[in-house]
């Protein structure tokens, strides 16, 4: 029998999904999961499609119905994963933080928390790279800035500032290519690490940003 999927939306990528019979989402779910389990195991490059139909207890003939390629079960671990980061960060508790800066340290350290507590998404999201979990990568940066600057607007009484959205992009971007670096020169990502991606991105928003702001509550 198919594994039990673990943290696995059952939800559609395609139409082909959304018309797939309960079974059929399940088989799906499964193997993103034996996916998972594979990577907290091997490196990306010591996994097969036989190796995931082989843990996930489901025949090769069948997967392909769900994921004709590797990539596509790439592309739906990172969604997974995007899904987890975006439900972490709206759940966050703004009252906390006495400034914005403390606010985007600590965007650093929960927007890694996900692929620091699991290396199966340590490797996908900083080991694999398609033009697909490219894309997602770049959803997940503004799905991130999103939140952040609904959030730092809502405690700090911000002055206005142009292209604040796109600002704060670039800061989420600058955080992520910190993470990148570090995870190609050491295969991994360091607490040092984590508080060097957050002052790089608190250096770039102090060019638009007044060091000391009034909270709104």
């Amino acid at each position: 029998m198919p594994k039990s999927p673990e943290n696995i939306p059952p939800g559609p990528v395609n139409e082909r999904d959304a018309k797939a019979s309960p079974q059929g989402r399940g088989r799906r779910a499964a193997l993103i999961q034996a996916l998972r389990e594979l990577l907290r195991e091997q490196p990306p490059e010591a996994l097969t499609f036989a190796k995931i139909c082989e843990r996930a207890d489901i025949p090769r003939a069948s997967a392909y119905h769900f994921f004709p390629n590797m990539g596509a079960l790439y592309l739906g671990l990172r969604l997974v994963h995007s899904e987890l980061v975006a439900a972490r960060l709206s759940q966050v508790d703004t009252s906390q933080f006495e400034s914005w800066q403390d606010y985007v340290y600590f965007l650093a350290a929960e927007a890694i928390a996900i692929v620091r507590e699991d290396p199966a998404m340590m490797r996908v999201v900083y080991g694999v790279r398609t033009e697909e979990t490219m894309h997602v990568g770049k959803e997940l940066d503004s799905k991130i800035a999103s939140i952040a600057l609904k959030q730092v607007m809502e405690r700090f009484a911000l002055p206005f500032w142009p292209d604040a959205a796109r600002k704060v992009s670039i800061a989420v971007a600058l955080i992520d290519s910190v993470f990148r670096f570090s995870f190609r020169e050491q295969g991994t990502i360091t607490d040092e690490i984590v508080r060097e991606a957050g002052r790089a991105a608190v250096a770039y928003l102090r060019c638009y940003l007044p060091e000391y702001v009034d909270s709104r509550h």
